[in-house]
């Protein structure tokens, strides 16, 4: 099992890469990230939960990596293994990291 770092930063999305198995589940993976709860139509639970941004840097740092599992649970390869975050200086926005384990047997 390998395991590589994704983050919530805004990138254009790689459709010339996706075509090995662990490019593919990255940008799964970082899709799911980028996704927040309740945007998508008639799946209303996928997709990260904005409302932790409000809550205090203690109870966020405590939540940030159960809501990132629930997350991720749309992505049978990869499991989270661990997570950060920082506050980015210029607009105050939260750059989240992951750290994601793929079994590459899967495939």
């Amino acid at each position: 099992m390998a395991q590589y770092e994704i983050t919530n930063e805004a990138l254009p999305i790689d459709f010339e890469g996706n075509s090995d198995f662990v490019n593919r589940t990255l940008q799964n993976c970082k899709n799911l990230l980028m996704c927040r709860r309740g945007e998508i139509p008639y799946d209303r639970q996928r997709g990260f939960d904005p409302t932790l941004f409000d809550l205090p840097p203690e109870e966020f740092e405590a939540a940030l990596l159960p809501e990132l599992d629930r997350v991720m649970l749309w992505e049978p390869d990869a499991e989270v293994v661990s997570a950060s975050y920082e506050y980015t200086d210029e607009d105050g926005e939260v750059l989240i990291s992951c750290i994601v384990e793929i079994n590459e047997d899967e495939e």
